[in-house]
């Protein structure tokens, strides 16, 4: 039986103003102490919940030997009831644990489960071929070997993969691809059809001449259509990005629009009108390339939220914006109706100290959470009911977590993926799991 958890639940309505905003933070779990110092990224999909499962993955250091420049890949099996733990590692041609280079922010796992358990893992991509991997039996984490050459686009160079299972157990992967012509590195969308167990590519989405597209995040509304994030720099890459931008696709009709609902054409370029959540600000240029993120006005990192009422789609996206040179990366969120010509709504919700390259967004119709990582200090959520003010909590306090991923189960309870990249020594971190929330 296939059990489809996501950020939406339909027919919630908000809260009156007169409710007060809380959070109500689980136990913390350590789910590995040996968490390879370079699994952090922002745009990764490494947690999911389905057949009665929570769903990890990670790098860690190798199992054998004493290479620091590579680590392994695992996935992690947790009983949502019972807390019972198996994990095993993604498998080479010869039956070991496959092993990748480190690269930090980039060479990540995302991972998803099909409607028939089969379990699926992108990892290890930095503008290079395919590296995909498949569970050979439902359910289970072990025999995670390569399918590699079963993905389309064989000669495209991959980065950022992100995978999301839709409610019919099919799965849908967004990507950076590079067609090696040096004009431009496009944004692609796939399916993999359950019925079939195939993969196909529905659109290269997003392409404009001299920029690169950065993916962030996928989310369904009951309706089956998918909701697109994502972000640009200047080609071929760059540590600082600009103009968020959001698409629809609906896939009974094969046409995608934005978010006023004007269908358009793709692949979008930036100048497709109503295409930006977060615009360029004053002096923001795509011709300043960021070094250790110095360079402002600048965009970096975003996740997506829906939720639903009366038929109604109401997208919210929490995101990461520098406003200027020597500012700290502030933590923003921008909200809008799909359909609704008075566009997109912004606003910041944190801007004290400076944060890293970590957020995610949850939102029920009840209440709305943002997550972020504050710098030298651990992780921390923001929540908001109804028209009640903005909430602060703390969470895996002391334990230096800067990275992060968040998945909303349909009571609302929000189960929360932590890395703390080196709080173990200079070369090893943590991963914890931990619940928020919940009705």
């Amino acid at each position: 039986m296939f059990i489809h958890f996501a950020k939406l639940t339909s027919g919630c309505f908000l809260l009156s103003s007169l409710v007060q905003a809380t959070v109500s933070p689980g136990a913390l779990e350590t789910i590995s102490a040996a968490v390879d110092a370079n699994s952090v990224a922002a745009f990764w999909s490494p947690l999911a919940e389905a057949g009665g499962y929570t769903w990890l993955a990670y790098n860690r250091n190798p199992m054998s030997g004493n290479d620091n420049g590579h680590h392994n890949v695992m996935v992690v099996r947790r009983g949502i009831d019972n807390g019972v733990i198996s994990r095993d590692c993604l498998k080479a041609s010869d039956g070991q644990c496959a092993t990748f280079l480190d690269d930090a922010g980039h060479n990540t796992p995302s991972l998803a489960v099909d409607g028939d358990g089969y379990v699926h893992v992108f990892a290890a991509m930095h503008n290079e071929a395919w590296h995909y991997y498949r569970s050979s039996q439902p359910y289970s984490p072990s025999q995670m070997t390569s399918h590699s050459s079963e993905m389309p686009d064989s000669s495209l160079l991959i980065t950022y993969p992100v995978i999301k299972s839709d409610s019919s157990g099919n799965l849908w992967l967004i990507i950076r691809g590079d067609n090696g012509n040096g004009v431009a590195r496009g944004g692609y969308l796939y399916k993999y059809t359950l019925s079939s167990k195939t993969w196909a590519r529905i659109a290269r989405f997003a392409y404009d001449a001299d920029t690169a597209v950065y993916p962030d995040d996928i989310t369904f509304d009951a309706s089956g259509n998918l909701h697109i994030i994502f972000e640009w720099s200047k080609n071929p890459a760059s540590a600082i990005r600009h103009q968020g931008s959001y698409l629809r696709y609906s896939p009974t009709t094969n046409t995608w629009s934005v978010a006023n609902g004007d269908t358009v054409s793709v692949p979008v370029t930036r100048s497709t009108p109503q295409l930006v959540f977060q615009p360029l600000t004053a002096g923001e240029q795509y011709d300043t390339i960021g070094v250790n993120d110095t360079a402002a006005p600048a965009f970096q990192s975003a996740k997506l939220a829906l939720y639903e009422s009366s038929g109604i789609v109401r997208m919210q996206a929490a995101y990461r914006y520098k406003a200027a040179v020597g500012g700290v990366w502030q933590v923003r969120r921008a909200y809008a109706t799909f359909g609704d010509t008075a566009g997109w709504t912004r606003e910041i919700l944190f801007s004290d100290t400076d944060t890293s390259a970590a957020i995610d967004i949850t939102h029920d119709g009840t209440s709305v959470r943002v997550y972020y990582c504050k710098i030298q200090d651990s992780v921390y959520v923001r929540e908001k009911v109804g028209n009640a003010a903005w909430t602060e909590t703390a969470l895996a306090a002391g334990k230096g977590v800067q990275r992060l991923s968040v998945s909303m189960r349909a009571d609302g309870t929000d189960v929360t993926y932590l890395v703390a990249p080196k709080n173990v020594n200079s070369t090893t971190g943590s991963l914890y799991l931990q619940l928020v929330g919940g009705r």
